[in-house]
């Protein structure tokens, strides 16, 4: 089981991607949303962002752990549900950008109260700034796509 905790929170490896690797599993979700997720339905993209989220707490907290580093870099699936996130209402390639961009500017600023959410700590701190990032971007695209 700790294998596949850890096999998890790095996302198949990715987060071993030697540049970026956040933005480069952020590109990977995206990319997969654009050519393969789009037309799935709407509520099946939530539970499976909820199962991202609810499975990547305690995959990364023993990845945190495991490395004996607080919010490893290597740990990625809290940036596979963010951006997951981010898409849920994202059509086409124009509004799948946007979100990834969203996504990658409110992960990396942090605008309040984000930023807090790292204070609590272990996987749910690693997860939930993003899952944040996710929902600032979220209303965003959904904004974007009702004024369209």
């Amino acid at each position: 089981m700790k294998k596949i905790a850890l096999l998890w929170a790095h996302f198949f490896f990715m987060g071993f991607f030697p540049f970026f690797a956040g933005t480069f599993v952020s590109l990977i979700i995206a990319a997969a949303y654009f050519f393969f997720l789009q037309s799935v339905n709407l509520w099946v993209m939530v539970v499976i962002s909820a199962l991202v989220f609810l499975t990547g707490i305690p995959a990364s907290s023993y990845a945190e752990e495991y490395q004996g580093k607080q919010d490893p870099k290597s740990v990625v699936i809290d940036e596979v549900a963010g951006q997951l996130i981010a898409l849920l209402w994202a059509k086409g390639l124009l509004q799948v950008s946007i979100a990834f961009v969203l996504f990658r500017i409110f992960d990396g600023l942090k605008p309040f109260p984000l930023r807090k959410f790292e204070d609590f700590g272990g996987g749910l701190g690693i997860m939930m700034d993003d899952v944040g990032a996710g929902l600032y971007s979220l209303v965003l695209v959904s904004l974007f796509r009702l004024l369209s």
